[in-house]
Formats: structure tokens, C-alpha cells, sequence
């Protein structure tokens, strides 16, 4: 049983869960679009710039956070091609094993970036009508929406991501 001292606390968690993801999105200027689904990333893409929402951006190293229409194993592959993690060199006081042990991983890594050159990135199969914008800095979804469209026309895909795009500035202006 919950009781009454549970609500108080979630509400709290959920404020200040709503704070920060608050203060990570209000960081969030340029955005990159990965391909989505029935080629939605251009419609959104056009409807962000045309509303004023945020920057797109050709160029993922200018982005703040991407836009994707998917998460999971494969969005995490593309994520590090497109913005890898900068490589920790080992200190001068590391011992030979640690050594040996970055070597490893490193060897890991790279086998794990070669099968992933291989897998081809497709939107086939992909675009439920979510939409997820995750920061670059911190790897997490700063905001979500389920808005799929009835059909797949070009005036409905249009339509979704004006819709997309105002609910996201909505959120963004902290409406």
C-alpha cells in the first residue's frame, strides 16, 4: 500500500526529473535528423525550421541533440559513428595489465565497429510514430511524442510533423 506519503514523493521525482531534462533541453540549439521512416525526417525537418523551434543541421558535429524515430542497439551503433566518445589514453602510473586490458577492449571496439560498418541503416520497418529527442552530452531522451501519422501522403507526413514540431516548441519554451 502506497499510502499518502507516496504521492508526494513522486510528484517531487517527477519535478525535478522535469527540471532537468528541462535544463538539458533548453541547451539544445542545433539538432541533427537521422533518416526516419517514410522519408518523415525532411517534413520534420522543414517544420522545425519553419516554426522556429530549433536549428537543423546538415553537419552532426554542429548538432546539440538528434532526432531520431528510434532507439535500441542500432540507433546506440549509429550514435557512436556519428559522435564517438573521445578515447581515454592511459596515464604514465598505469600498470602493464591495465595496459593490456585497454589494449583488449580497444580490440573489443573496434571488431564492434568493423559488424557495425557492415549493418546497413535502413528506415524500412521502422517509424511507429515516435519521436525521440536525445542530447549529445548526456546519451539520454530529453523528450518523447507518439504522433503517428493516419497515412503515409505526403499532406499527413507533413501534417505529423507540424504537429511534432509545435508540441516540441511547446516544451522547449516551457509551455
Amino acid at each position: 500500500m502506497q499510502g499518502a506519503t507516496g504521492k508526494p514523493i513522486l510528484a517531487v521525482a517527477a519535478l525535478i526529473l522535469g527540471a532537468l531534462q528541462a535544463a538539458e533541453s533548453g541547451q539544445v540549439r542545433a539538432v541533427y535528423l537521422l533518416p526516419m521512416a517514410n522519408g518523415f525526417d525532411q517534413y520534420l525537418a522543414h517544420q522545425l525550421t519553419a516554426q522556429g523551434v530549433l536549428q537543423v543541421v546538415t553537419d552532426p558535429e554542429r548538432a546539440d541533440a538528434v532526432l531520431t524515430d528510434q532507439i535500441g542497439p542500432a540507433f546506440e551503433r549509429r550514435l557512436q559513428e556519428l559522435f564517438p566518445r573521445e578515447k581515454q589514453t592511459p596515464s604514465a602510473g598505469e600498470s602493464e595489465k591495465e595496459k593490456e586490458s585497454a589494449e583488449a577492449a580497444e580490440a573489443r571496439a573496434e571488431s564492434d565497429r568493423q559488424r557495425a560498418a557492415v549493418g546497413v541503416v535502413s528506415s524500412f520497418g521502422r517509424g511507429r510514430g515516435n519521436v525521440f529527442l536525445v542530447g549529445l552530452a548526456s546519451r539520454e531522451v530529453l523528450w518523447s511524442l507518439h504522433q503517428p501519422p493516419k497515412n503515409f501522403t505526403p499532406r499527413e507526413l507533413d501534417r505529423a510533423a507540424a504537429k511534432v514540431a509545435a508540441k516540441l516548441k511547446a516544451t522547449l519554451s516551457g509551455k
